[in-house]
């Protein structure tokens, strides 16, 4: 008997070895993209935790492009992009669940006169067709423009919604621009640069003023949250996380996103200065 016991203490031992050991609930999960929504999602894990113990979830800011391509190669479970899909990106099974709404403010240093510009004058300025603020009607000083890396969203999009409006698909901004990394980032420097211009998402606005810029209207229409609500406010879109295939019923992807979507979600969106959904 006692070498019966032992032959299937073995033979059990050479199953687990062979087929393993069971697998720990995995505690540790990778988010991250757009800085746009950064604001958002920090504080929704902040809430979302309290009634997940024992796990934690990260998020790195790195722009869109980071988050959606970190999603495709497996680095992020969950990302962030304030920018649509490419087909590209599509093709590679990839998909977008909006999660708020958002507007693009263009923003001024504090030395700039001008209150409002028609959005020509805008995609006229950031592509370097006008180059002097008194062709804008402002003083005669040079244009200093602020502008995002090529990895941001929030740059794609206002390629999208402003140069490609005004020239087509063959507007470029201007090469010689200075190139921020974030929406803080570029209200920093367009606060602290004399006469310069840039843009970043209406969340920011209250640090545009504290930084000593002001944000601008667009075709008369001021940057606030009822005209993107009501459609007017011509440079708007929509804020998105993203994930490979469908989410899962179980997951902590599937229920995170499903808190941004509650009640509670979209009422840290609102204190975040974004726009809930509609």
């Amino acid at each position: 008997m006692k070498r019966i016991a032992f032959i299937f203490i073995i033979f059990s031992l050479a199953v687990v070895f062979t087929f393993g050991m069971p697998q720990k609930e995995k505690t540790s999960y990778n988010f991250g993209g757009s800085t746009t929504i950064l604001p958002i999602i920090e504080s929704a894990i902040e809430e979302f935790l309290k009634t997940h113990p024992g796990i934690t979830i990260s998020y790195e800011g790195q722009g869109s492009s980071v988050g959606i391509n970190g999603v495709i190669e497996g680095t992020y479970s969950l990302g962030g992009s304030s920018r649509e899909l490419k087909d590209s990106e599509i093709e590679k099974g990839v998909k977008a669940t909006a999660i708020a709404l958002d507007g693009i403010a263009v923003i001024v240093n504090g030395e700039v006169t001008i209150d409002n510009f028609s959005l020509e004058q805008v995609a006229k300025i950031f592509s370097g067709e006008i180059s002097n603020w008194k062709d804008a009607g402002g003083p005669d000083q040079p244009i200093v423009i602020i502008n995002r890396d090529e990895a941001s969203g929030t740059r794609a999009t206002f390629s999208e919604l402003v140069l490609d409006k005004v020239f087509g698909k063959g507007g470029k901004f201007k090469a010689d621009a200075i190139i921020t990394e974030s929406n803080g980032d570029m209200v920093t420097k367009a606060g602290s640069t004399p006469f310069a211009i840039g843009y970043c998402g209406f969340g920011y606005i209250s640090r545009v003023r504290n930084a000593g810029g002001k944000a601008i209207a667009v075709n008369g229409i001021p940057p606030e949250v009822r005209y993107v609500v009501d459609g007017s406010y011509s440079i708007s879109r929509k804020l998105y996380v993203v994930h490979k295939g469908d989410l899962k019923n179980g997951t902590i992807e599937k229920e995170f996103v499903d808190f941004l979507l509650s009640d509670e979600g979209q009422a840290i969106v609102e204190d975040e200065k974004f726009i809930s959904l509609p």
